[in-house]
């Protein structure tokens, strides 16, 4: 019997988390449909020689099958998990980040879940935090399960329906290669660069209201320190290949996710200079039409506190969901 999940798991740095990142794999009530696949990304601390050790010593009648896949050379999270997605070997792929947990019965319940309604292309689940980041997300984000595919694709680019994450959900291993799904190396907010395209070929979806993953919020990670030229790239690597990718199918979704990575840009100063925010956003204007640029003149010319991004962010929701 071939596995169910193959659980990807990227490790760079993280020894002071990642054998309880293993222990709650190898605690899952299914077990032995599971084949969790570590990749070493060359870190610079003892994380790899801890998982090794973990790995070795396991004897829980290896209901889970480890093994440690080595990178050359330091790619970051977007290669890691690449290298992980060639390597699995299951029906489907569930992501956990190498310093978070997944509860005991995480992976049963989502199995459970997908066979429910005959095999599905992703089932999100909800998130354990030690904050309220996500508390918009519930049974009322998402039916249980609808194979309609515009209100799919709507909820996979709302901020506010479904966790922009490529973390805690079943993706089906087929649905990546089939559609080259890989994700974009070089650079970060790699999972909504992600969730663009893959919002183009889901066509059954499952959503599981339970909490299934513990999510971990840690000192110094990329979330915390913005740098500039990182995250310039990124949001104009977003903006720009997204603007080229645009389709007919749910074309004023696709816009609006746009437009917010465009708008989180200018109100963080995620650029080196205004002319370089121009260029992005003359962009954005010749693969739109009137009403974007309209939008454009009036967020642009707003003085953008916490107060008036917030309404900018609801006149863009309420439009393009008109």
């Amino acid at each position: 019997m071939g596995y169910r999940v193959s659980v990807i798991i990227p490790v760079y740095n993280v020894e002071h988390y990642i054998e309880e990142c293993l222990r709650s794999v190898s605690a899952q009530t299914m077990g032995d449909a599971i084949e969790c696949i570590i990749v070493d990304d060359k870190g610079t601390d003892n994380s790899i020689h801890i998982a090794e050790e973990y790995v070795a010593t396991y004897k829980d009648n290896h209901k889970v099958d480890f093994r440690i896949i080595y990178r050359e050379r330091n790619g970051g999270l977007s290669a890691a998990r690449n290298t992980g997605i060639k390597a699995a070997t299951g029906e489907y792929i569930y992501f956990l980040d190498s310093d978070d947990t997944i509860v005991p019965q995480c992976i049963e319940t989502l199995l459970h879940l997908a066979d429910k309604y005959g095999g599905v292309d992703l089932l999100p689940a909800l998130y354990i935090r030690d904050n309220d980041k996500m508390s918009q997300f519930g049974r009322e984000s998402f039916p249980e399960f609808s194979d309609d595919r515009g209100l799919i694709k709507r909820s996979l680019l709302d901020y506010d329906k479904i966790p922009v994450t490529a973390a805690n959900r079943l993706i089906r291993r087929e649905l990546i290669i089939e559609n080259n799904l890989f994700f974009k190396e070089g650079i970060i907010h790699e999972d909504n660069y992600w969730t663009f395209f893959l919002a183009k070929y889901v066509r059954r979806m499952a959503f599981c209201a339970e909490k299934l993953y513990y999510y971990r919020e840690t000192p110094g990670s990329i979330t915390k320190k913005p740098d500039i030229e990182k995250e310039s790239y990124a949001f104009s690597t977003i903006i720009n290949d997204c603007c080229d990718n645009i389709d007919n199918y749910e074309k004023g979704a696709q816009k609006r996710f746009i437009l917010l990575h465009l708008l989180t840009m200018y109100a963080n100063k995620y650029y080196h200079s205004t002319e370089d925010f121009e260029k992005i956003k003359q962009y954005f204007c010749t693969h739109n039409c009137l009403i974007e640029k309209l939008l454009l003149y009036i967020i642009f010319h707003m003085n953008l506190d916490s107060l008036t991004y917030r309404k900018a962010v609801n006149l863009i929701q309420r439009l393009y969901l008109l």
